[in-house]
């Protein structure tokens, strides 16, 4: 029998590259999966009664999640995190926000704020933000673990003294999406108002990790917030104080 002509044949660049597209998980979270997954194994291992069945139940999810790079809630929630695009997809991240009080004039907040690079002298974990132009930068932010996260993000919105909009990149390892807004009070104040949506590495399960772990993403975002209404009480309203009266 003659041989029959397949042009598209399974070379080993299409098996790869069908492997590649029947994936959802990226390779850093694979990886995170495996030696989270192996962890929680191995403490199963050493314990007994329910805990023990518990944590192999968890770990072997998580060591399947990092062999196949496919993970079923994503699928159902129509997430894939391997061909990622720019902020969250589908706005399905975590969100966390929190606002406080600052007696300084809007203007004077927000171009501090506009001003990334200021970011960390007033936010812990901020390491480092380098402005590469008007709407581009990349970050360095402090993990969990002794972790540091980096990324490429756009101001996607902005109006003058009023609102600050942001994305991450395609790219990133935490993919995220945020807003800071600026709003006068009656009495002469300012509201400033933090809304942070963000994607860690292993989905909610990091989540719930980075919080075992002693890291709460939304009581340091309120610490951070407070520090800063300090800072601006005692420096940008004194330095915008002498400006007005010179």
């Amino acid at each position: 029998m003659a041989p029959t002509y397949q042009p598209f044949a399974q070379t080993p660049d299409v098996d790869r590259l069908i492997q590649d597209l029947r994936m959802n998980v990226p390779d850093a979270e694979r990886v995170a999966c495996g030696i989270i997954g192996a962890g929680l194994a191995m403490a199963g291992l050493a314990r007994g009664g329910v805990a023990r069945w518990g944590l192999l139940l968890v770990g072997g999810a998580l060591v399947r999640r990092a062999l196949t790079g496919r993970c079923p809630i994503y699928q159902r929630l129509e997430l894939d995190k391997r061909h990622p695009r720019s902020g969250v997809p589908g706005n399905r991240g975590t969100r966390i926000e929190a606002a406080v009080e600052v007696r300084c004039a809007a203007e004077t907040l927000f171009q501090f704020w506009r001003n990334l690079e200021n970011l960390p002298r007033v936010m812990r974990q901020v390491k480092a933000v380098e402005q590469h132009d008007a709407k581009r930068s990349h970050w360095k932010v402090a993990g969990p673990a002794g972790q540091t996260f980096e990324w490429d993000a756009e101001i996607i919105n902005e109006e003058d003294g009023r609102l600050i909009a942001w994305q991450s990149l395609p790219g990133a390892r935490v993919s995220n999406a945020g807003s800071v807004w600026f709003e006068p009070t009656s009495d002469g104040a300012t509201r400033v108002k933090v809304v942070f949506e963000y994607d860690p590495p292993v989905g909610s399960m990091g989540v719930a990790l980075a919080e075992l772990w002693g890291a709460s993403p939304k009581a340091d975002l309120a610490e951070d917030l407070k520090r800063f209404k300090e800072f601006a009480e005692a420096e940008l309203s004194a330095t915008a104080g002498r400006k007005d009266s010179a």
